[in-house]
Order: structure tokens, then sequence, then C-alpha cells
């Protein structure tokens, strides 16, 4: 059954990125969109899923959708029909590929609700975050070949995701074991869950601006297309590297753990917006590869462990993807994109501070106390 879930994170993160970029190179070079029009197409994926892993939080009762057998077979139908589609057509494969991704995601985390193992769990990290690694690089390549390539891979991966889920559909839906008994009788404060949540939002609202606005910047520099695509390639692959030493590691509840995220997420903002040699640039993106893998460990350790709803572990993710794209756009349009960045990882470093308070105070009363 796990090597199932493995296979169908993996999939699912490969054909997701493959494919995101591909569309933006489908609407650059084919359809020859504007911006605007490329922008409005990443967003509107990111935000229905938003809405969607939004609203199943709030009114599905079940913890593995029927919906989600299916949903790799829908994706792949819908992201291959915009190949023979006109630009208005494909935004609405855009909604409906983002809606059913809804279904998929959250319902093939709740399948891991019945290990109480972390090194699942973390092998489970290990490979959605190798899939966007092995997506994000393939796409270049295969559009190259020819732009028909990525879509016609891509719905052949689905198929098979879809052939796996379907293949282990009795395995998948298991009776959740009592091993939460004992946590769900002691459950995290609520205090501790709202700042795991708020961390993995700005987590993933950081990454976001670096994702859709990078490239612009980078190329503002004069860096070619090759060190472009090498900054994001190690951004996700320190990720995948920080992800692999936190594998069997339980929940990560340090007093100081949040604001030391937030300043090493700023930090590197900063390094990212102003660096203008290579060296700067990584140590910018290595940095936030490591504070990001940290925050969405902890995450989604939380919401399985302690039977909290994955969905909203994932409307999170959406929401601080497409937001802070949006707010690094607009700062860069108002200001310019170095500034941006600045203002960025300020807002991110106050929130830090602000969301800390009472646990850094607390933190050095203790000392002050046993010195």
């Amino acid at each position: 059954m796990y090597q199932a879930i493995y296979t169908a994170s993996f999939l699912g993160a490969a054909c997701g990125y493959m494919l995101s970029i591909s569309i933006s190179l489908f609407l650059t070079y084919v359809k020859q969109s504007g911006p605007f029009i490329i922008g409005l197409a990443g967003f509107t994926g990111n935000f229905v899923y938003t809405v969607m892993t939004f609203l199943l939080s709030r009114y599905s009762k079940s913890k593995i959708h029927p919906l989600f057998f299916y949903s790799p077979l829908i994706m792949g139908i819908s992201y291959f029909s915009i190949l023979f589609s006109p630009v208005p057509l494909i935004f609405l494969f855009l909604v409906i590929g983002g809606a059913t991704c809804a279904f998929f995601w959250p319902s093939l985390q709740n399948c891991l609700s019945a290990t109480d193992d972390d090194l699942r769990i973390g092998i489970y990290n290990l490979c959605w975050a190798g899939g966007v690694i092995v997506g994000s690089f393939s796409a270049g390549f295969l559009y190259s070949v020819s732009p028909f390539l990525p879509f016609t891979s891509g719905l052949l991966l689905y198929i098979i995701n879809a052939f796996i889920l379907f293949s282990n559909k009795d395995k998948l839906i298991i009776q959740r074991k009592d091993i939460y008994r004992e946590r769900i009788e002691k459950p995290l404060s609520q205090d501790i869950v709202r700042d795991i949540r708020i961390l993995n939002f700005i987590n993933f609202f950081a990454m976001g601006s670096i994702f859709f606005l990078y490239p612009k910047l980078g190329t503002i520099r004069g860096f070619t297309p090759q060190f472009i695509g090498s900054v994001i390639g190690i951004l996700l692959i320190s990720r995948f590297v920080t992800f692999f030493l936190l594998m069997d590691k339980p929940l990560i509840l340090h007093p100081a753990r949040f604001i030391l995220s937030c300043l090493f997420l700023c930090i590197s903002c900063i390094l990212v917006g102003y660096g203008t040699s290579p060296i700067t640039i990584i140590t910018g993106v290595v940095i936030m590869g490591i504070a990001g893998a940290f925050a969405y460990h902890n995450s989604l350790q939380m919401h399985i462990k302690y039977n909290l709803k994955t969905e909203i572990n994932e409307s999170l993710i959406g929401a601080g993807v497409f937001s802070g794209s949006l707010i690094a756009g607009i700062l860069g349009q108002i200001f310019n994109l170095p500034l941006a960045y600045v203002i960025i990882g300020t807002f991110i470093l106050i929130s830090g501070l602000w969301y800390s308070r009472m646990s850094l105070f607390g933190l050095i009363n203790r000392q002050s106390n046993t010195s």
C-alpha cells in the first residue's frame, strides 16, 4: 500500500510541475500570449485549488474522497486538451484541473493516516519533492523536442497513476486505527496548531514569489536562462536534501522555531533580491529550501498524526503560492523587484516576531530563572 502512495505522490508532483511550466511555454510560444494572460493562467489553477481544498475541509466528511481514484485521469485529460483549445477554453481546463487536484493531494495524504511511523511520512515527502525536481527539470527538455511531448507524457503518466490507485483501492480505503487515541486525548494546543499552519503558509508565500518572479529579476540582472533555471533547481534540491535529513524525525517544537524560520526566510529573500553574484543568490535559495522543508515537515506531521484535516494544509499551500506571486508582482510593479523582495522579507520577519513574542518571552524568563 505504501509503495502505491509513494509512487502516486512522485508521479502527481512530477506531472503537475512539468505541465505547469509547459503550459507557460505553450502560451508564450504557441498562443503568443502576453505576460498578463500567462500570469493569470498560473494564478487560476492555484486559486481554484486553494478554494476547493478549503471547501472540502469545511464540508467533506470523507477522509478519502471517492473522486480521488479518478482524479489523475481527469487531470490528464484536462491538461492534454489544452493542446487543441483556444485561450478562453484553456482557462476552463485549468479550472477543472485545479479543482480535481484538490481531491487528489489531501486524500493521498490521508492514506498515510493509518501509520504512526515518522519514516513513512518522511519517505512520502522525499517522493513528492523528488517528483517536483524531475518534473521541473524535464519540462524544458521535453518541450524543446516538441510542444506536444510534455502534454502527451503527462497524460500517459496520469493514466499510469490512476491505474496504480485503482489497483490498490481496497488497501487504500482502510479503517483508521486507534493509534492516535493518546494524542487525541492530549491534543496539541491551538497556539501550536496555528503557528505551524501560519509558518507553512509563509514558507510557500516566499517560495511563490521566487518561482514566478525570479525569472524576470534574473533576466534584468543579465543572467542566462540556464542559470535562472539552476536557481530554481537548487532551491528544490536543497528542500529535498533537508527532507532526507528529516525523514525519520517527529514534530520539531522548539520555542524559537517560528522566529528562526522567519529570520532565515527574510535573509533568503534579501539575498535573492539584491544578490548580483551567483554565490549570493544560490546561498539565498539554499537557505529558503532548508527553512521551507522544516515548515512543511512540521505541518504534514501535525495534520496526519493529530487527525487534522489535510485539506487545510493544502489550502494554505495553494494560498501561499498564489498570494506570494501576486504580492511580489504588485510590489515589483509599484517599486522594483529587488525592493519587493526586501519588503516581503521584512514582512515575514515582522510576522515572525509578532507570532513568536509569547514563546520568546517564556524562553527568556526560563533562562533567567535557571541562571
